[in-house]
């Protein structure tokens, strides 16, 4: 935990003194993405302040985004990347992020994505999964369909890390007409726990994007999971036509 200096001569409000404090530890990164915070009983009984000071300190850093609130664990630093932005910007958040891929492969059937991409079973598809990081911190995982009729040898002549619309506009020379993204709420399973650094049944955003192109075809799928913390895409993000 950073020193919190208090001065109870200050005309300057004890709590925004302990609002301060922290922030500059945040900023200067000597407190770091989901570092636990004192309890308001901690720094109640360390400095000799009544509940109501730290508990206004912690409302306000909370309404700031930069401390998070769990009930039953306590309060938490909160320095993930906050997004906002349009559709296409949620492949590569405005190139702020590092791509990481996880897994490359090939699938002959999928449930949830073949019906999409007007495919029969058997027809092979490569299933890339990728996790974005910004800070070294994941904020995305996406796992991506590539049809094969659709995307020849991928593994052999394309850079995984590239821009997933420079791929696939430069090096197949696609036409994209749009993209269509439909998002829901749900919650953390393990796999999206341990890949993003975060609590199972955490709060979490499934989005499906649909990448069309100039012949009317949707020649890829993206499903992304997206914190739901520092994400708020039901008033920020929208349909998007080239």
């Amino acid at each position: 935990m950073i020193p919190i200096y208090i001065d109870k001569f200050s005309k300057v409000p004890i709590y925004k003194q302990i609002t301060k404090a922290i922030e500059n530890g945040i900023y200067t990164n000597q407190l770091r993405h989901l570092d636990k915070l004192p309890t308001e009983k901690d720094l109640c009984d360390l400095f000799g302040l009544s509940r109501s000071v730290i508990r206004r300190a912690y409302e306000d850093l909370i309404k700031k985004g930069l401390v998070i609130s769990k009930q039953g664990y306590g309060s938490f630093v909160n320095r993930r990347y906050h997004f906002n932005g349009t559709v296409k910007d949620i492949f590569n958040f405005g190139n702020l992020a590092k791509k990481e891929v996880v897994v490359i492969g090939s699938v002959d059937y999928r449930k949830q994505v073949y019906p999409i991409l007007g495919l029969q079973k058997g027809e092979m598809t490569y299933d890339i999964s990728y996790r974005l990081l910004i800070e070294n911190y994941p904020i995305s995982l996406q796992r991506v369909y590539f049809p094969y009729k659709y995307f020849q040898n991928i593994e052999k002549n394309v850079d995984l890390t590239d821009n997933l619309f420079h791929m696939i506009t430069n090096e197949y020379k696609y036409q994209i007409s749009g993209i269509y993204t439909d998002i829901i709420a749900s919650e953390a399973g393990n796999v999206e726990a341990l890949l993003l650094g975060i609590e199972i049944k955490d709060k979490i955003y499934f989005a499906t994007t649909r990448i069309v192109d100039i012949e009317n075809r949707i020649i890829a799928v993206v499903l992304h999971a997206l914190p739901g913390d520092y994400v708020k895409f039901e008033e920020v993000i929208e349909n998007e036509k080239y």
